[in-house]
């Protein structure tokens, strides 16, 4: 067969899946998963995918485009993979950390959607209690999983 025609079709049924898929505005890096959205960095948009975040800039969340999308309705999706500040639970600043999960319970409050992955159970994660969330912390462990209050508490430096 020629192989410069096997190559076109190839390519073009790439561009039609791609055409077929809603397109969201791409903050950040790709997410490692398929959420199923053909990514664009300008023009119009049906959503926003934050993929990933540095610590400064979730301090700085909402930013004018998420603002923006959030009142034109559009759905706004961050992946908490890609919040990178999360791998220094147990070196970060007790002041600091609590600044950022504050800031991460605001953009929820605002209406970004975490898109949780999911566990083998069908689950958003494990449920930590406070006395995992303190043994994690002392053998500096990543606190990953839904909190007891108590445990959320303990991360904020509260108790």
């Amino acid at each position: 067969m020629n192989e410069r025609l096997i190559e076109e079709v190839v390519a073009e049924v790439r561009r039609r899946q791609a055409l077929e898929r809603p397109t969201a505005l791409l903050l950040g890096r790709a997410p490692a998963r398929e959420l199923g959205f053909h990514y664009v960095t300008e023009g119009d948009y049906a959503a926003v995918v934050i993929g990933s975040l540095t610590a400064c800039r979730l301090l700085h969340l909402p930013d004018e485009t998420v603002t923006q999308a959030l009142l034109l309705g559009k759905p706004v999706y961050l992946c908490p993979e890609g919040l990178e500040y999360r791998q220094y639970s147990h070196t970060s600043n007790r002041v600091l950390w609590s600044r950022l999960l504050a800031a991460e319970r605001q953009l929820k409050q605002l209406g970004v959607q975490f898109l949780e992955q999911n566990t083998k159970g069908g689950g958003t994660g494990k449920l930590l209690t406070a006395d995992e969330v303190r043994r994690r912390l002392r053998e500096g462990l990543p606190i990953e999983g839904r909190l007891t209050p108590l445990a959320r508490d303990i991360m904020e430096g509260k108790a």
